[in-house]
Parts: structure tokens; sequence; C-alpha cells
């Protein structure tokens, strides 16, 4: 699946070559102190790197049908995106603690690719592409009142969920979706994914809960989303990264 995304696989093969960087980084270095710090991005590193394979390399899911049927088209692609897009999330928060050893500060889980401090990442030519991409796909997928009704019911049950900030950034986003064509921010797409992890992983939603946002949405949701996430994921790493 991944490979099949524009830019990833030019993304991923930076990506291979970054714990040899590391490492090359640690047996040249002839200071105690930065020794200790690359150890310590290298553990972070290692981390990551376990939690954000996993999430790329689950491929299917196998039921055993004493206990449930097998899913088939839609809803089976919806079932597999749920999970492969919450263990991504659990790998970017893993990614914002690598980052922290690498810059020596922390950022904001959702706005930060909105700030000046981080143009360089927003501005790079695959975030710029998966973004546009999302846009685009909204656009397209949701381009009747009608659809725009459902999605505006489905995220109206998600701000239900959702407190403070995420909750503030849920309701600027509901109340712009009239435009045409869609001009979602990286901020408002990293804030509805997380949305949707935390209701899969904390509320109870699944395939066929809540009802008002039936699986073949939820299909076609999570799949604009869960490529976009994979980019952002891989090139923010890499340009964190070319710093150690």
């Amino acid at each position: 699946m991944e490979f099949t995304f524009q830019d990833f696989q030019n993304e991923y093969n930076d990506y291979k070559s970054i714990e040899n960087r590391i490492i090359n980084s640690i047996n040249n270095s002839e200071n105690v102190q930065r020794t200790a710090e690359l150890n310590k991005i290298k553990n972070e590193f290692e981390n990551f790197d376990v939690k954000m394979r996993l999430a790329f390399g689950i491929s299917e899911i196998m039921l055993n049908n004493d206990f449930v049927s097998d899913k088939q088209g839609d809803l089976k692609v919806c079932h597999l995106l749920y999970y492969k897009l919450a263990d991504l999330w659990f790998a970017y928060e893993t990614y914002l603690k690598l980052y922290e050893c690498v810059a020596g500060n922390g950022k904001n889980k959702i706005v930060w690719l909105d700030t000046e401090i981080h143009n360089s990442y927003a501005k790079s030519q695959t975030i710029l592409n998966a973004l546009n991409l999302v846009n685009n796909k909204f656009s397209m997928t949701y381009d009747t009142i009608t659809k725009r009704k459902e999605l505006k019911a489905y995220l109206n049950y998600c701000l239900r969920h959702s407190i403070r900030h995420q909750r503030t950034r849920l309701a600027a986003i509901i109340a712009n979706l009239g435009q045409v064509p869609f001009s979602l921010t990286n901020s408002d797409v990293l804030t509805i994914i997380y949305a949707i992890r935390n209701n899969f992983v904390h509320n109870g939603e699944t395939t066929v809960v809540p009802k008002i946002f039936g699986f073949k949405n939820k299909s076609k949701l999570l799949r604009i989303l869960y490529p976009y996430l994979c980019l952002v994921l891989l090139k923010s790493t890499n340009l964190t990264c070319r710093r150690v």
C-alpha cells in the first residue's frame, strides 16, 4: 500500500540511511557529552523505528471465524486503516520525542507545521504535495451538499468527544466546511486524524459506530488521511535527523 503513495519511495529510501548515520556520528564523536546525547537519540530513534515499521507493515488483519466473520471490500479496508492509523499515530508521538532529543526543545503535536519556526518542514515539496493531495481529494470526495452534511455530522460527533484546544480546532474546521474548494491547513488535517485516532482508541468508535458515518464513508476518509500522515512522518523524520 505505502509504496503506491506519491513521494513515499524516495522518502523511505532516505529514511533507511538514518540509523547508520547516527551510529557513525557516535563512533566519530570525541566529546563525552555529545556521545551521551547521540546514544539517547539512537535509543529514541529505535523506539520510533519499531513503531513506524509496524504501522507500515500491517497489510492484512486475519480474523478467527469462530468469533467474527471475515470483512470484505470497504469494510475490510476501513478495519485495516483504523489499526494502521492508530499505530502510526503512536509512532508520530514518538517522533515528537525524537525531535526533542535532536533539537533540544519540543513542539506542539498538532499545530507545529503551521508555525514560522518550522517553515522548512511545511514548505518541503513532499509535505506540500501531501497537503495538496488531501485538499484535492476532500474536494472530489465531498462534492455535494449531502456528502458535506455527512462529514459535518461526523466531525460534530468528534467534537463532542474532544476537549480544550482540540475542541476549538475542530469547531473552526466545521465552521469552514462550506468552502469550495477545501482549504485545510496541516494543523486541520492533523486535528482530524487525532480526533479519529482518539475516537478509535478511547471512545469506542468502530467501523460501524457511529452509524451517522458508515464504514464506506470512513473508508474513504481514512484513504485520504493515512497517506498524508505517512508522508508527513517520513519527511519530518528525514529533516530532523539531518541535524544529527
